[in-house]
């Protein structure tokens, strides 16, 4: 049974009524398949002897200008209907109040790779994703905390940030949840219009034609250049950045596995994917 909680001292009187080895799902709400995806692996990884924390918390920091975090889909009884059918044993729905009490500053270490991709249309994202990481971290006391790789920039940065402050916390790497025509699940898909919809799968398309091509020992150039093809299939999509990276996001070696990252706009609505990627190396 899932067992709703709403401030610090209630989270950890639930948390020490039940175990102490502790994995943290940090959403912010709006639970999909993808979500149970991660609270399931993180069942799986803790065991019985464990505990699954699910916070639920939409970040007012990670919202810019040009986002509303007032319209942000809120539904917390569907939220935990998803939590305890994936088995959670928490839901933890704190308030602001809660995750950022009165003045608590945090150091958060810039890094120049924040400014790329997401961070190149998003200013300030990864900083508020970090610092709020953080504060879950603080308050939770996981043992283990599980991420999606669809935001795979996120990842690297919140593996980062947990091997230097505590690396006592490990971090599960899941990898994306896709639908039946391959599209990766997310919060936003729920704003797609039904010809948006029908035509988003030529996003994974894309980037399964990049993989295959790469396979094949194309270059980077080729590749990208296929991936604009299939995307402009419709015009009802428009490309925002399309870049293969190491998993380190810096540029990729040949030879040694990387990612191939795209983010596309659909109307208003922005979505982001990747895949596993490999360059074959020259012969």
């Amino acid at each position: 049974m899932t067992q709703l909680v709403h401030g610090n001292a209630e989270l950890r009187l639930a948390i020490n009524g039940l175990a102490s080895n502790i994995c943290l799902v940090p959403t912010m709400g709006a639970l999909h398949e993808g979500h149970a995806a991660l609270i399931k692996a993180a069942k799986n990884f803790v065991g019985r002897d464990g505990c699954v924390v699910v916070s639920d918390f939409v970040n007012p920091k990670q919202f810019g200008q040009s986002e509303d975090f007032k319209k942000y889909p809120r539904d917390l009884e569907h939220d935990l209907k998803v939590a305890r059918s994936s088995g959670a044993h928490i839901l933890w729905a704190p308030s602001v109040e809660d995750v950022y009490p009165g003045q608590w500053p945090l150091d958060i270490e810039t890094d120049p790779r924040f400014e790329i991709l997401e961070g190149k249309s998003r200013p300030g994202h990864f900083a508020a994703v970090i610092e709020v990481v953080t504060r879950l971290f603080d308050i939770v006391q996981p043992n283990v905390a599980v991420f999606g790789e669809k935001d795979f920039q996120q990842l690297i940065f919140i593996t980062n940030m947990a091997n230097k402050r505590d690396p006592k916390i490990g971090i599960l790497a899941i990898p994306t949840k896709r639908d039946s025509d391959g599209l990766a699940l997310s919060s936003r898909n729920i704003y797609l219009s039904s010809d948006q919809r029908n035509v988003a799968h030529l996003i994974p398309d894309a980037l399964k034609a990049a993989v295959l091509l790469a396979s094949k020992g194309f270059s980077v150039r080729d590749i990208k250049e296929q991936v604009i093809q299939t995307i402009s299939q419709s015009d009802l999509i428009s490309l925002e950045y399309i870049e293969l990276l190491s998993n380190d996001l810096t540029p990729i070696t040949p030879g040694v596995v990387g990612r191939i990252l795209i983010a596309v706009k659909l109307g208003d609505i922005r979505l982001i994917d990747n895949m596993p990627i490999l360059l074959k190396e020259n012969s």
